[in-house]
């Protein structure tokens, strides 16, 4: 299980997008909100160049609340050099630092890597079929939670229709949404696991937003799919046995 909380993305001052329709700026991507979104003025390739304004150890990348197809290329090249806004950068694309292409998820597409320590990134998105439209950025790091709750967990559908039956069973009813949330049980772990979780919920409590993966990079299984999300709730610990606690998490998924 992998959960991604630290996404630099957020801190960087310049972020220059190939194109913008006015009234979605590019800006919009570093809201927490996927229904906030940048979109582009074209379908023609775009690009996304971003200045972290530092060089961080970069592992996570993810496209969230995108309008993408499944025929389209996403790729991420990474820069040595550059400067604000400057698209005259030398773009690294061979060796262990070569440009990396995120698959396809209709939902939160997330590419995981070996880390790189670079302070440019560049998005490029090609084969669209309509202007691109996107949530969010991720550009940050993965916490790996181990053991994880590979067996004991559920996944329930949530909806927020609006439904009232009058007198005679009549049915008035408003279209709403539809949601995952998520409930974990963690085996007994370590101390330096749990400190690694309780960090983790320090940093992002209820309020903050998360990249979600049940099965690390695997994608085979629609339930579990990748998942922007948040924490609900509180963060218990349960002691076993010579300071080894069991633990529970209740995510929510994200709009």
């Amino acid at each position: 299980m992998r959960i991604a909380y630290t996404n630099y993305y957020d801190l960087a001052q310049y972020i220059t997008p190939s194109s913008t329709t006015t009234g979605y700026s590019i800006l919009n991507t570093q809201d927490e909100r996927l229904t906030t979104v940048w979109k582009s003025d074209s379908a023609t390739t775009q690009t996304i160049i971003v200045d972290l304004g530092a060089a961080y150890s970069i592992t996570t990348f993810g496209v969230l609340g995108h309008n993408l197809v499944a025929t389209g290329t996403s790729v991420i090249g990474n820069s040595t050099v550059g400067g604000a806004g400057t698209s005259a950068m030398t773009w690294i694309t061979t060796g262990q630092s070569s440009a990396q292409i995120i698959t396809y998820n209709a939902g939160a597409m997330v590419k995981f890597v070996s880390p790189m320590t670079y302070q440019y990134w560049k998005f490029t998105f090609t084969g669209l079929t309509s202007p691109l439209q996107i949530g969010r950025l991720w550009v940050g790091t993965y916490l790996q939670v181990d053991p994880s709750s590979l067996l004991d967990f559920t996944v329930t559908y949530k909806n927020d229709d609006v439904v009232v039956f009058g007198k005679g069973r009549q049915k008035f009813a408003t279209k709403g949404v539809t949601w995952r949330e998520f409930n974990f049980s963690f085996p007994e772990s370590s101390h330096t696991m749990v400190s690694a979780i309780k960090t983790m919920y320090e940093t992002v409590g209820n309020h903050g937003s998360v990249i979600f993966c049940n099965f690390d990079d695997l994608t085979d299984y629609a339930l579990v799919l990748p998942c922007y999300c948040s924490i609900d709730g509180e963060l218990a610990f349960q002691h076993s046995e010579r300071m080894r606690f069991k633990y529970g998490l209740k995510l929510l998924e994200n709009r």
